[in-house]
Formats: C-alpha cells, structure tokens, sequence
C-alpha cells in the first residue's frame, strides 16, 4: 500500500481563472486530450483532504476520486492509496479503473493523465452518476464539522445528512460499496455502514465483512456492535459457520483493540468453550474486565476449588515453615 505524503505537492485546481473549480464541476475546463499534463502544483481554491478522513467517509466512484486529484482536493500519494484501497473493495473487474489509478503510483503527469481519462470518459457517455464536485462539497463540509476541523454551523446539518445518504448509507444499501461476492475484497471492509446494509440486504458473506472491519477499523466501539448482530443472528439461526465468522470478528477484536464488550460477552457465552475467542480475550484483554465463566474455562476448575487448592497449599506452607 502506498505512504501517504503529506508534503507531496497539491495538484492544480483547473477551472475558472482564479484557480476555482468550474462551475458544473465537469471535465470541460481540463487541457485538450492530446496535451502532456505538467506536473500540478498547489492552487489557492482547496486545501487537500486527508485520505484516513476520505476513506471512512464514502465509498468513492472512480470519476470522483480522479475528480478530486484533479482540483487538488487530495494529494497524489493519498489518491494512489484510496485508490488501491478501493480496488481491494471491487475485486478484478469493478475495480479497474481505480487500479489504473494505482498503476501511476505519485508521478504528478501520468497520474494526471489517467485522472482526466476517466473524467472525460464519463463525460462523454452522459453518464447518469453523481457529479463528481458534489461529493467532495460533502466531504469539505463533513471535514469542517469532524472532531479535528472546525465547526461549519448549523446550516450545514441538513447538507450532511443529505450528503452522507447520498455518498454512503446509499451506496451501501445497493451494494456499490463493496464486492460481495469475493471474500478476499471482504477482508478489507472497513465501512461499518457496508457490514450493517449487508444484515439488512442478509448478504451471505456478512461474517466475512464482519471479519474484515475488525481487521481494519481503527475504533473497537464501531466493530463490537456489528460482531454481536453476527453472533446474535448465528445463535438466532443456529448457522454454525456464521458463528465461527463472528468468533474470528471478535478474536481479531480482542488481539488489536484489547478490548470486549458486555454484549459480545453474552452472546459469546452461549457460544462453545474452546473457541479463538477465548483464547485471544484470555490473552489480550485485561483479566480484571473477563467474565467468571471465562476464567472457570481457562483455569479447568469451579473458582471456590482453585482458591481452596491455593489457600491449602499457602497455609500448608506456612504451617510447615
């Protein structure tokens, strides 16, 4: 996966002349087709958006993404890793356009080049899709309102609830977000929204998502409450293989987050004893926050046994002394 770098130079916004987008946010204003893009250098209309904000946000249709380059809303070396982050998302096929994008690696020129293909080929279906300008108004105002931007009023609430329909709980409800017949592009979710339309969609794969955002969110408080529905709702239909995707979710969990909640716990109990769930809660998580069931299973014996055996062998000691 590329690095992002963040002293790479902003692409040139194109558009008007004073350096803003242009208006219908179209490709129209981009240098003529046969023209060698040089290399882009920062433009005073936008500042770059941090991919790590871009990549839980929405889930990016490849015009957009080559849209956002291309009026410096992102740097090259976070297009390069959205980009290939996205291309893990869609598999081979769906997400060759976002692998071409990849393929350019940081080079201002090619990768320019690539972008504007892909803009201008959507331009010139009359493809029915989302203006690409839309969605990155949608993340300016999303990043000005997130813990680390500044607050952009309350006018702006409506714009993103709107936005975050449109960009992502949509896209996620048709499936667009994700590749749900691969496994292997399931293993990077890291969308809590994609796991939660696929219970609603009841996608076959949805432990296997389930697995993934434990293996790639970075917030243990956005994983746990979706392994549980996969727990819940394999204890529910008494799916085993369900159960063990949602075990593995909450093992991941557990090794890289250190952490459970009450609610997996629960459900986990009821699960059989022996599982990596056990095994990595016991190792990773602090013992003090470990249910009595659990410390009964690790240590083979009723807890009143184990601390008569210890108070017997203490004393017997001491006596003995």
């Amino acid at each position: 996966m590329p690095t992002p770098d963040e002293t790479a130079a902003a692409p040139q916004p194109l558009g008007g002349a004073d350096g803003a987008p242009s208006p219908d946010g179209t490709a129209a204003a981009l240098p003529p087709p046969g023209e060698r893009l040089a290399a882009p250098s920062p433009g005073p209309a936008a500042s770059p958006l941090p991919a790590e904000f871009v990549r839980y946000a929405v889930a990016l249709e490849a015009p957009e993404l080559a849209w956002g380059y291309l009026n410096g809303r992102l740097t090259a070396a976070d297009t390069g890793t959205l980009a290939f982050l996205r291309r893990c998302d869609l598999g081979p096929g769906p997400g060759e356009a976002f692998a071409r994008i990849h393929a350019r690696g940081t080079d201002p020129s090619p990768l320019a080049a690539v972008c504007r293909e892909i803009v201008d080929g959507r331009t010139a279906r009359g493809d029915d899709a989302e203006d690409p300008r839309r969605v990155w108004d949608h993340l300016e105002l999303s990043h000005r309102r997130s813990p680390g931007g500044t607050d952009g009023g309350e006018a702006g609430e409506r714009q993103l609830a709107a936005g975050r329909r449109e960009f992502l709980l949509s896209r996620a409800a048709s499936g667009r977000g994700m590749n749900w017949q691969d496994s292997s592009a399931l293993l990077g979710t890291d969308r809590p929204e994609e796991v939660d339309a696929a219970f609603e969609r009841g996608e076959e794969l949805v432990g296997v998502a389930a697995i993934g955002l434990a293996l790639t969110h970075p917030d243990a408080t956005a994983i746990l409450p979706r392994v549980a529905r996969a727990l819940d709702r394999a204890l529910e239909s008494s799916d085993p293989r369900l159960r063990h995707q949602g075990i593995v979710a909450l093992a991941h969990t557990a090794r890289l987050h250190g952490t459970v909640d009450r609610r997996c716990l629960d459900l986990l109990r009821r699960c059989p004893r022996g599982n990596e769930a056990d095994d990595d809660l016991w190792a990773y998580v602090p013992r003090r926050r470990l249910p009595w069931w659990l410390w009964r299973h690790r240590l083979g014996e009723p807890p009143r046994r184990w601390l008569r055996r210890i108070g017997r062998a203490l004393f017997g000691a001491r006596s003995g002394g």
